[in-house]
């Protein structure tokens, strides 16, 4: 957690702009949230053939950030697709679902609230 799901087009993006696209991600998200990138996950899918001209991202966050946070990793996260893809940006939607970290389970624990990322990492399983 956090989960960031990107839809495209099929075919549209390269392996090279996938992994452009998730690292822009992933550097976005650690920037706004301090949180490591070891919990950043970043999934690629491709639009149904009846929706061809789709760009989108869902990014599953953990609750608890102030709102301009999100709007940052919004605006921030849809700029970088629209770059990486050569798409306008109005092209590109982008909608964040939010769930406590009480309910994440990841690497054998409970995710920790956010800011008490770097006591979760330093402890053992």
């Amino acid at each position: 957690m956090p989960l960031y799901r990107c839809t495209t087009p099929a075919g549209s993006l390269s392996a090279d702009q996938r992994v452009d696209l998730a690292s822009a991600i992933t550097d976005i998200h650690c920037d706004e949230t301090t949180a490591p990138p070891t919990f950043v996950h970043v999934q690629f899918h491709d639009a149904p053939a009846s929706e061809p001209g789709r760009w989108s991202i869902h990014g599953g966050l953990r609750a608890g950030r102030p709102p301009e946070v999100t709007s940052n990793i919004i605006e921030r996260c849809t700029t970088a697709m629209a770059e990486i893809a050569g798409v306008n940006q109005d092209d590109v939607t982008m909608r964040v679902s939010q769930t406590p970290a009480s309910w994440i389970y990841e690497g054998g624990r409970v995710l920790p609230e956010p800011g008490e990322e770097a006591a979760w990492v330093g402890s053992s399983v």
